[in-house]
């Protein structure tokens, strides 16, 4: 995928949409581009993420408790902000139903453009409490 896809696609997404170009700019040069194979935990319940992480392109699984509550399959998704960003153990595990292609950005990377770009960090605690209240 080329640079400009996926700052189109971060700009879209709630999390990001607020954040000025130069912040996005600084995660797409932190981010990596991986492909996963199907069956591979992304996040486990209960672990802290490392990570933030947006879906590319695949289907993935959420599941609580071993029971799929979701599957997610719409490029530019993104998942595990609230434990990358708060560092606190995930709701629910993430996994591969199948080959996915995927944009990750470690935490500490994460909390470091959020600290340079207050707009950025108050767009992600927006979309958190949005999501928390669901």
């Amino acid at each position: 995928m080329e640079r400009d896809q996926l700052i189109t696609l971060l700009k879209k997404n709630e999390a990001f949409g607020a954040a000025p170009a130069d912040a996005i700019d600084n995660l797409v040069d932190v981010g990596e581009i991986r492909s996963i194979e199907a069956g591979t935990a992304l996040l486990h319940q209960g672990a802290t993420g490392e990570s933030i992480w947006m879906l590319l392109s695949g289907t993935l699984e959420i599941v609580v408790n071993e029971q799929i509550v979701k599957t997610i399959d719409t490029s530019g998704e993104v998942f595990g902000e609230i434990s990358a960003v708060s560092l606190t153990p995930a709701t629910a595990t993430v996994q591969t139903a199948d080959d996915c292609s995927t944009f990750c950005i470690p935490h500490g990377e994460l909390h470091r453009v959020m600290k340079t770009s207050p707009d950025l960090a108050a767009a992600m605690l927006r979309s958190m409490a949005k999501y928390l209240g669901h």
